[in-house]
């Protein structure tokens, strides 16, 4: 059985991925209610490294402090409990000197998507009023604590994986037939060697298993739903359109979040994820890295939603012809459902690139001493609230059925009635999307 050489590591070894001793003793101390600060400091000055990230993070700008902080009692007390523990797991988790060394790629896309996860699963987490959002955010962190085990210790055998992972339908299918495990699973075998709560360990191992795992618990759901709204590390988010639909509808009535909100969140993720990142001292790239792996994907997203329409449009005319109308109104509710996804997407997506650059003039990294930006800016904002027109047609194409006649000519038509509605919206008073220029924390 050739998955037992990556479980009996786990089970065998007591160092894994370098901090499993000083983490475990900071995430069960913080879960009991009689701890206090000098008990927690004691565990952290234990690790240099660890000591070292929570005094240069409580000294960084971003905190502001008039003067310098030089224990790690008052570096506790300032950043609070919830950050010490998030810096306890980025200092184990994100170790871009060892991966980068045993996995000859670049790993600030993977980083990247940790810190995305952590914080979608937090905002999702406030919308749904949990108490303790903390815990969706270190779930979302620790998700693919899986993979980073299988890039330390089996460099190679991962490296096999990602290069015939397109011969699969996903990432999971690849490593359990090449490996005879799962990232998820290991993930679950590692949370339970480090005392992990239950709840937590749970998240790791069923974040991809949406539609196969029964489960009361709140947190899994969460972690699920915030993987669902983020880009799939080393998979192709355009697979599988209709199930990752059917999955992000189910996980949004199962937390009783609604659609719009979810949306807000989606907006947010890409800024805060740079910001996040920046201040937590991890390298995900500088913002134009990020910006270029995010317009690759918008670019991905887009040549999506064209090849789906003309398949879309060309199996309804089918349809038409052969006078099927129950199954031609079925697909035309899956097509249009699935295209406003991917266009909804791709508006969050140049909406995040546009608070992103408000956000760079704002800190002075994008010098345009004629303010053109603002120009372009409105018409980007312009642009986006045309698109919401375009997704509001869209929505009234899929209730087709109240209809007493539906035509051919209407189906291939479609692009025509947008063409026309957003013309009429040029024409409309009060058309502009204005928003304040992000302004750095």
């Amino acid at each position: 059985m050739k998955e037992l050489k990556y479980i009996e590591k786990i089970r065998r070894e007591d160092s894994l991925l370098s901090l499993p001793q000083s983490l475990s003793q900071i995430l069960a101390m913080v879960g009991n209610d009689d701890f206090s600060v000098n008990d927690l400091a004691r565990v952290i000055l234990k690790d240099p490294g660890l000591t070292s990230k929570i005094l240069k993070m409580a000294n960084s700008a971003f905190y502001q402090q008039r003067s310098r902080i030089a224990s790690v009692n008052q570096a506790v007390m300032m950043l609070g409990i919830i950050q010490v523990k998030c810096l306890a797991l980025s200092a184990s988790v994100f170790r871009a000197d060892i991966m980068a060394a045993k996995y000859k790629i670049d790993i600030k896309d993977l980083f990247n998507h940790f810190i995305s996860v952590a914080l979608g699963g937090r905002m999702v987490a406030e919308a749904i009023g949990m108490e303790s959002t903390e815990e969706a955010f270190i779930a979302g962190l620790l998700h693919d604590i899986g993979v980073v085990y299988l890039i330390h210790h089996f460099p190679a055998d991962y490296q096999e994986v990602i290069s015939q992972v397109d011969k699969y339908s996903g990432l999971i299918e690849a490593e359990r037939d090449i490996l005879g495990t799962d990232h998820a699973a290991l993930g679950y075998l590692l949370a339970e060697k480090w005392n992990f709560p239950p709840a937590l360990a749970e998240a790791i191992a069923h974040h991809h298993d949406v539609l196969e795992t029964v489960t009361e618990v709140r947190l899994v759901h969460i972690v699920q739903l915030s993987e669902m709204i983020n880009k799939p590390i080393m998979d192709d988010r355009t697979r599988h359109i209709e199930q990752r639909l059917y999955a992000l509808e189910f996980l949004s009535r199962a937390l009783r979040i609604g659609r719009k909100k979810l949306d807000e969140i989606s907006f947010s993720l890409l800024t805060e994820t740079i910001r996040t990142a920046e201040y937590m001292g991890i390298d995900i790239g500088d913002p134009v890295e990020v910006l270029a792996r995010a317009n690759k994907e918008l670019y991905t997203s887009f040549m999506t939603i064209e090849n789906l329409f003309r398949e879309r449009q060309e199996l309804t005319r089918r349809i038409l012809s052969e006078e099927r109308r129950a199954a031609m109104l079925e697909t035309k509710n899956v097509a249009m459902a699935t295209l406003s996804h991917y266009v909804n997407n791709a508006a969050m997506a140049i909406s995040g690139r546009a608070q992103l650059i408000r956000m760079l003039k704002g800190k002075g990294d994008i010098v345009d001493p004629e303010n053109r930006l603002d120009v372009v800016l409105q018409v980007v904002d312009k642009s986006i609230k045309k698109i919401m027109a375009v997704l509001s047609e869209m929505r009234e194409l899929t209730n087709l059925e109240e209809l007493e006649k539906y035509s051919e000519s209407l189906a291939v038509n479609i692009d025509e009635r947008i063409r026309q509605r957003m013309e009429k919206m040029s024409d409309d008073v009060g058309l502009e999307l204005t928003k304040a220029p992000l302004s750095p924390k």
